[in-house]
């Protein structure tokens, strides 16, 4: 009698369940069915190969939440580290004496919060340390005014910085007189000796702190109309009591707030000139009357003191033109974002281009940034060509007679998108150079769950024509335009770039960066996108999936890098 054969089990069958099991295995992080029975074993599971999904689905969430306590205990050792302490016992210590949460769970704002402690309570221990010199602040003041203590004898930066306030004064004795006057008041009445900049947008450039402003309004004490003794705060706000003080040694008629900038800007005539007009302005003197670099109607005067808090001056004198002119809230932004917020040289001419936007309402305000570009450079930029042998000479511009006068803004449009084309090319002329700008580059690894690096983002400065010219052609944009500024020192242009798992590198987006403000004015991807993705012609349609994915993450890149380098950012960018 023949024998019944058993059933064999389909190959197929069998290596499906292999590569199943070997799937598994690497998803824990493992990598051999010894070491995943013994990890078994370890955390209640038994080591049978053959599991259900179910099975399988409970072991991975069981590794994920020991990947997730590791990744939580390496920052939490991070933060202890931080904070100066070495073990989590010491941090629960420190926790305790200080009344905080002993929770060694904690979200990043609590974990700020502690690292801010911490830098106070060192500050404090500064200031004890100075009973060398004094035990109270007022007596210090004193010293440092008569000259008595030097900059290497003060260890705290406030009082620093107010020995360099009383020697920016000089030989002006009443100037001394009232610095000290207003400090030893606003040490007992005020909040303003903090060190961060007092006006946000203008950033860590020099005269940008309350007490450098108090020294701005001591060297006008000749205006002052008020006694300091006679003022007390009504805000604990230091930016509204330094607006009240003012306007109490200052003041007769009303100021808008967005004045109060021009006490806080480099010591130069322009910052002279704007600290005039708000006097004049504090005692009632019209601002049509004024010397002002720009006409005003009576309804553009009315509206400049109507302009935005955060609005620089001259900022405030286009918000008034352009709606006076007609002109819509979008359209100042974007005029306000060019060279024409900052700038009123050759105003004459700059007042029918102005006129010329207000009178077409229709165009894009993204468009208006790229149009002042080109009509700047074509009206006012020398041209660089190559003359008999090799050598490079300077001719004028390219329309020194450029009328806005009968344009069409279609043809223009069409002319400004050419101009882009002939700046990404690559030109015969050798290319300009630089010195970097001090601000550092940036390098940020993006860890997956597995410890694996998923991302890797640079920041790097671009210190040649050639490289802004390969840039702009890659990324579709003008930034080959920016040359000139670079080579001057005022901007330096950086490229975004982030290489991703099979070593390909991607350049995601340019920024263009104030050097004295240290402040962020442009970042844009390709075709001038913003991180959301919009862009003045609408080709954000055609970017690839992984290139919209950077995009949007490059928001978070560039904060990072403005965290390192404490940049901060335009308003316009």
């Amino acid at each position: 009698m023949a024998t019944k054969r058993k059933k064999r089990r389909h190959r197929g069958a069998v290596g499906k369940a292999n590569t199943d099991l070997t799937a598994h295995i690497q998803s824990l992080g493992l990598t051999s069915v010894s070491q995943y029975q013994a990890w078994c074993r370890d955390h209640g599971f038994n080591g049978a190969l053959n599991k259900s999904w179910q099975e399988r689905r409970q072991e991975r969430k069981v590794a994920d939440r020991a990947l997730e306590d590791q990744v939580a205990d390496r920052e939490l050792q991070a933060h202890i580290q931080k904070l100066g302490l070495m073990t989590v016992e010491e941090y629960v210590a420190w926790c305790t004496a200080q009344g905080l949460s002993t929770g060694t769970n904690k979200s990043r704002a609590q974990r700020k919060k502690e690292v801010e402690l911490v830098g106070r309570l060192k500050s404090e221990a500064v200031l004890a340390g100075m009973k060398a010199h004094t035990k109270r602040l007022p007596d210090t003041i004193r010293l440092i005014f008569e000259g008595k203590v030097t900059d290497a004898d003060l260890k705290r930066p406030h009082l620093k910085k107010m020995h360099e306030a009383f020697e920016s004064l000089g030989r002006d004795r009443k100037g001394l007189q009232a610095l000290l006057s207003v400090l030893l008041h606003t040490e007992k009445n005020a909040d303003l000796f903090g060190m961060k900049p007092a006006i946000t947008r203008l950033g860590p450039q020099g005269g940008n702190t309350f007490i450098e402003g108090l020294a701005t309004l001591a060297s006008w004490h000749k205006h002052w109309i008020r006694s300091p003794e006679d003022w007390r705060p009504n805000s604990h706000n230091s930016r509204k009591q330094f607006g009240a003080l003012v306007r109490h040694l200052l003041v007769q008629y009303e100021v808008p707030t967005f004045m109060d900038m021009v006490w806080f800007l480099r010591d130069t005539d322009g910052a002279r000139q704007q600290q005039t007009w708000f006097v004049q302005v504090g005692i009632g003197q019209n601002i049509r009357k004024l010397d002002v670099p720009v006409n005003l109607t009576k309804k553009m005067a009315h509206l400049f003191l109507q302009a935005p808090d955060e609005s620089t001056v001259l900022e405030a004198f286009r918000w008034g033109q352009i709606l006076g002119l007609g002109g819509e809230t979008p359209q100042v932004r974007a005029i306000n974002g060019t060279r024409l917020g900052s700038s009123f040289e050759h105003e004459d001419f700059w007042h029918k281009v102005v006129h010329f936007f207000v009178n077409n309402p229709m165009l894009d305000p993204d468009q208006i940034g790229p149009l002042v570009d080109y009509i700047y450079n074509q009206k006012y930029v020398p041209q660089e060509e190559v003359g008999p042998e090799g050598l490079v000479i300077q001719v004028p511009p390219a329309q020194p007679n450029f009328s806005i006068k009968g344009r069409s803004m279609n043809k223009l449009l069409r002319q400004v998108d050419y101009w882009h084309r002939q700046l990404a090319r690559e030109t015969r002329l050798p290319p300009k150079e630089w010195w970097p700008s001090g601000i550092g580059a940036f390098d940020h690894e993006v860890i997956d769950r597995l410890g694996q690096v998923k991302e890797h983002w640079r920041i790097q400065e671009l210190l040649s024509s050639k490289e802004l010219s390969i840039e702009g052609r890659q990324m579709h944009h003008c930034v080959a335009s920016y040359a000139h500024k670079c080579q001057g020192g005022n901007t330096s242009v950086w490229s975004m770039q982030v290489e991703d798992l099979s070593g390909e590198t991607h350049r995601v987006m340019t920024i263009a960066v104030n050097n004295r403000s240290r402040s962020v004015t442009q970042s844009r991807g390709r075709h001038n996108a913003l991180p959301s993705g919009k862009t003045p012609n609408g080709r954000q349609r055609g970017f690839e999936k992984a290139y919209q994915h950077y995009l949007r993450h490059s928001k978070h890149i560039l904060y990072l890098w403005r965290e390192q380098e404490e940049l901060s950012m335009s308003r316009k960018a």
